[in-house]
């Protein structure tokens, strides 16, 4: 089956914007990426449900999103808001309210927009933060990760402050926050999931390469940490990025900079504990984001310094990756993402 798949990053060197390649899931071959979209540092992208790409860009010297329609033989720009000073680090979309979440790491704030049926830009609100964490690289808050608990509340992971945010956003013009969860000193929370199926969410640490996993309690939006796994070792001179799980819920995935590889964790029936079963290499420097394809048959890792991608084929059944040894080149790429 031929899948399709964007890629994003920066425009520093050769990269182009927003390219789109063709995943055979039959056998694991991925066309060459081609240019889509040209955009200045797109390094964060979500797709609407009606094919509009939300993508983070730079305009001169200020940062935001635009949108485009990429439904049609030619992509059509819809919208662009460039108001803030630098664009975010992450972005969002929520289907069910139409609504945009955009993480801004320099800023140490989160907008929500709301997106029309015609794909303009309609500011909401914006919830700003305060704090700092104990390393060098947390010396203000950095939100870096704004999307959904499986209950509809916004969640946020601030990397510089050691925090998780969770928001009531039933008005999205007026977030309430709910919880102002404090993360182990000097981890970063980056990104994280849930589990499918089991209240239970995996946050992965930047600065100290573990995962956390915590339990959720949707009504009162509360986060209790029960377990905690390695994602890499000698956390110093690593960062782990990206993290996905696996929709049965049975293995959850980490990528790390550095050590350039991708950990493989068991989950427990139960969703509360995690289980390293191994670490494979990327053969390539800085997979900065990864995403396993529909049919969970393969993973796809970006080695954003390396300029190439990783295609990994997966056993799922013990959840393991066996890296295919025929690295595609793409330019600065940070993110992911199957259409």
């Amino acid at each position: 089956m031929i899948e399709r798949v964007l890629f994003s990053g920066y425009t520093k060197k050769s990269g182009k914007g927003v390219y789109i390649a063709e995943l055979d899931s039959d056998n694991g071959n991925l066309s060459t990426p081609k240019p889509l979209v040209e955009l200045n540092c797109p390094t964060y992208i979500d797709v609407t449900n009606d094919m509009k790409l939300i993508a983070l860009a730079k305009k001169n010297d200020c940062g935001g999103i635009v949108v485009y329609d990429i439904g049609g033989t030619e992509p059509q720009l819809l919208d662009e808001d460039f108001s803030e000073e630098t664009s975010p680090s992450y972005v969002k979309f929520d289907a069910s309210r139409n609504l945009i979440f955009s993480a801004y790491f320099h800023l140490s704030k989160v907008k929500i927009d709301h997106l029309t049926d015609d794909g303009k830009i309609e500011h909401y609100s914006e919830v700003k933060f305060e704090g700092h964490g104990p390393r060098v690289e947390q010396d203000q808050s950095k939100p870096h990760y704004s999307a959904l608990t499986p209950d509809g509340k916004l969640i946020i992971c601030d990397y510089g402050a050691d925090r998780i945010y969770i928001y009531d956003i039933e008005d999205p013009k007026q977030p309430k926050l709910m919880n102002n969860y404090i993360a182990p000193s000097g981890y970063a929370p980056r990104h994280l999931v849930f589990h499918p199926t089991k209240p239970y969410l995996y946050v992965a640490c930047e600065l100290s390469s573990k995962i956390l996993v915590m339990e959720y309690d949707a009504e009162t939006a509360g986060l209790t940490l029960v377990d905690e796994a390695e994602a890499a070792k000698d956390e110093q001179k690593n960062t782990t990025a990206a993290i996905r799980i696996s929709k049965d819920g049975k293995f959850l995935y980490a990528s790390t900079r550095g050590a350039n590889t991708i950990a493989t964790f068991n989950i427990d029936p139960n969703g509360d504990r995690l289980k390293k079963i191994n670490s494979v290499p990327t053969s390539g420097r800085g997979p900065r984001d990864f995403e396993l394809d529909p049919s969970e048959k393969y993973l796809v890792a970006a080695n954003q310094d390396s300029d190439d991608l990783a295609i990994f084929k997966r056993n799922p059944n013990k959840g393991i990756l066996t890296n295919l040894g025929n690295n595609v080149a793409i330019p600065e790429c940070t993110c992911i993402h199957f259409i």
